[in-house]
Order: C-alpha cells, then sequence, then structure tokens
C-alpha cells in the first residue's frame, strides 16, 4: 500500500511539473504570408518580449528527457531536466557568458564562463542562444533565414540552429556544434514574466565538477 501510494504521488508530481498553469498566457502563432513579414513580426515580438516558459523534451546524445525552459526579457534562462520519475535531475542557468550547472542526479555542481562547456554542452555557450531557442531573433545576429511562419535557420560563429518546421512558436530547435547535435522539442509553451534567477547550490553537492554531455 505504501509502495502504491508512493508511485501515486511520484505521478502526480511528475504532471505537476509537465502542465501548463490554468491561466497561462499562450503565445500566438505569426500571421505573416512571407519571410519579409514574418522578420517583421519577430522583431516587434522580440521588443515586446516580457519572459516565456516552455515545457520541452531535451534530446542530448546520452539522454533524453522531459523538462522546462524558461527564458525572461533579459535573456537569461534556465532549463530544467527531469527524471522518468519527476524529480529534478539537471539544471543549466545561462546569463551572458556566465553558467551554472547542476546534475542534481549526481549531487555536483559547476559555475564558469560559458565557453568553458565542453561535449554537447557547448553549444548553450552562446549568449544569443537563449533567445534563438524560442524562435525570437537574438540581437546582433544577421545570419538569419526566415521562413514564411518563423525562423528557418540562424548561422553563429560556430553553431548552427534548424527549426523544424519553420514556424513561431517552434517545435524542434535543432542545435549543431562541431559534430554535437542538440534537439530541443516544445510540447507548450506561454508567457511567463517572472524573472529567472541563479539557482542556489546545495549544500553537500560536490563542487567544480566540469559537466560532460
Amino acid at each position: 500500500m505504501m509502495r502504491r501510494t508512493a508511485v501515486v504521488v511520484l505521478f502526480l508530481l511528475a504532471a505537476c511539473r509537465t502542465t501548463r498553469p490554468p491561466n497561462a498566457e499562450p503565445l500566438a502563432p505569426l500571421t505573416s504570408t512571407n519571410p519579409a513579414e514574418a522578420a517583421q513580426q519577430l522583431a516587434l515580438r522580440r521588443s515586446e518580449f516580457r519572459g516565456e516558459r516552455s515545457l520541452i523534451r531535451v534530446r542530448l546524445p546520452q539522454i533524453s528527457g522531459r523538462g522546462q525552459l524558461h527564458v525572461d526579457s533579459a535573456g537569461r534562462m534556465l532549463m530544467i531536466v527531469y527524471t522518468p520519475l519527476g524529480t529534478t535531475g539537471a539544471r543549466l542557468y545561462v546569463d551572458a557568458d556566465q553558467v551554472i550547472f547542476l546534475n542534481d542526479f549526481q549531487s555536483t555542481a559547476w559555475r564558469g564562463k560559458a565557453s568553458d562547456l565542453g561535449g554537447s554542452l557547448a553549444a548553450f555557450g552562446s549568449s544569443e542562444l537563449p533567445m534563438l531557442l524560442i524562435g525570437l531573433p537574438a540581437a546582433g545576429v544577421n545570419d538569419i533565414t526566415y521562413a514564411p511562419a518563423g525562423i528557418q535557420s540562424v548561422r553563429l560563429s560556430d553553431v548552427t540552429v534548424n527549426y523544424e518546421p519553420s514556424a513561431y512558436p517552434p517545435k524542434i530547435v535543432a542545435i549543431d556544434r562541431e559534430g554535437q547535435h542538440v534537439e530541443i522539442e516544445h510540447l507548450d509553451s506561454y508567457v511567463d514574466a517572472e524573472a529567472v534567477k541563479a539557482p542556489d547550490i546545495p549544500r553537500g553537492y560536490r563542487c567544480c565538477v566540469l559537466p560532460e554531455m
């Protein structure tokens, strides 16, 4: 009986973490009919951006799981990946060139420069990426190819971002860097104006363990 109760609690916890709040404001698709109109509408969306939270599925070379992506109006990002039981498995916080990575599964922590990230996580080392992950043009990025319904692709110095399909809000965002491939599948997205805060490093976490994924 106790085991069954525990399973039910974990199931409800997982459901709560992957469900849109009842009063959340949805993101409206573009009304554009050609790439030029899409570029104009997305530039306006970016200038009026209040913040966004997306329920996602993350696909890395070694792991895949559901999670949340939260980007605020300042461009700060927090990505959370959950375990199959709905508990927090890992957290990635990005603020410009500053990164905090918490491996909650192994109780390790790392804080440093985005340029120090390796493996598939190195794709998140670009300060422009948070906005691109939610389908909005990032400031200072000019190599953007638009389609009638949204961004088609973006080329940064060492990262290529493709949208499958080319739509806003995005469905699947594929990031490629030096042979490493990462996918963020947006399951549900809505407006969230709450500021993204750096996560506290829990006491007892082993420090300075550079993440490898």
